[in-house]
């Protein structure tokens, strides 16, 4: 084993906590676990949590049938627009599908439910406010299939006080009107859960997603949260190297002075991103060492200064809220979820 990713289940207990004292009373949870819950392990994160939320929301079809083969038997929304190809999943795995596109009426099988997602300013999917009497006259073509939800998705949500958000939910409100009133109804993402109550967004259900794991979903922090992930190696190799001495490819960084340098284990290949190179710490023995020299494809360095650590010894690359993802994001001009969505699958996970 050259590193592992430690993920604390008690902290998603926490975090979950902390998400469901924003909610009115009576909303529920849709815990978003898509992609491999962010990195973290879907399978493991959903046997966990299964009784203390109402819904899980993944991307794929694929994604929600791994969910049942495994005895998840809570609903579960598939974000994705189905194709002729995934229509049977639907049906045969007892999941709620997204329709995106009057379209999908057509091809997905007797007895589908179905939310209905409409696009209120994001324009990635969903249909548009226009849609809706054209769409109201396909599903009343429809009555095999069964219409049970109604959402939409803020874009400028993790931007705290963003006037978007409350132009989206006037456009959704003005649609969900336009719908019988039984139809579950849920908008809210991370920042409009925490950002956002003050407009009575919650309406039946959340869909947090990000703040499951930790971390905010824009550059505001949340203190209450913790980050569920730790990431651990060892030092592989110490050496003693002289002052002015080149350290890994390209040599764009030298030795100040006569001092130790550590191999660890762990690059690119392993989901630390190359861009991050000379930029990040460790921890080591307690105490926070800079990495230095080009992080390679299954190599970093660190500089240890006159101090010299046996080879063997524990290195922790993230860290509780000492080393978290969101720095290395903040580093990378990038979010938390694409640093944690990039840790391979090679680098065993160990759940406690």
């Amino acid at each position: 084993m050259n590193s592992k990713v430690i993920i604390h289940l008690s902290k998603l207990d926490h975090n979950l906590n902390v998400i469901k004292r924003q909610l009115d009373p009576g909303v529920r949870t849709m815990a978003v676990i898509k992609d491999n819950a962010y990195g973290h392990g879907m399978l493991e994160l959903a046997r966990h949590i299964e009784k203390k939320v109402s819904w899980f929301c993944v991307a794929e079809a694929v994604e929600g049938k791994v969910l049942r083969e495994a005895g998840i038997i809570i609903p579960i929304l598939v974000f994705e627009t189905p194709s002729i190809e995934t229509a049977g999943i639907y049906t045969d795995h007892d999941l709620t599908a997204s329709v995106s596109d009057i379209s999908v009426l057509d091809i997905l099988k007797k007895g589908t439910q179905y939310h209905l997602n409409f696009d209120t300013g994001m324009h990635r999917l969903g249909m548009l406010p226009d849609d809706v009497e054209v769409l109201k006259a396909k599903m009343a073509d429809h009555p095999e299939l069964e219409c049970t939800g109604i959402y939409t998705h803020f874009y400028k949500a993790d931007d705290p006080g963003n006037p978007e958000v409350e132009h989206q939910l006037k456009i959704f409100r003005k649609i969900r009107k336009q719908f019988p009133d039984d139809l579950m109804t849920h908008t809210a993402n991370t920042g409009a859960i925490f950002y956002y109550q003050h407009l009575n967004l919650q309406f039946d259900a959340v869909r947090p997603g990000v703040c499951l794991y930790g971390y905010a979903a824009g550059q505001k922090e949340i203190p209450e949260l913790e980050p569920i992930i730790d990431w651990k190696s060892r030092l592989m190799q110490v050496m003693k190297i002289s002052e002015g001495q080149p350290v890994g490819y390209g040599g764009r960084w030298r030795m100040p002075f006569e001092g130790y340098l550590a191999t660890i284990p762990v690059g690119y290949s392993d989901g630390v991103f190359r861009g991050l190179s000379s930029k990040i710490n460790v921890e080591i023995n307690g105490r926070v060492y800079h990495q230095v020299g080009t992080i390679s494809m299954d190599y970093m360095s660190v500089f240890l200064g006159e101090t010299r650590i046996e080879p063997g010894t524990e290195v922790y690359l993230l860290k509780g809220k000492d080393l978290t993802a969101q720095e290395w994001a903040r580093i990378s001009e990038t979010i938390p979820y694409e640093i944690t969505t990039s840790i391979k699958e090679k680098v065993d996970r160990e759940y406690r």
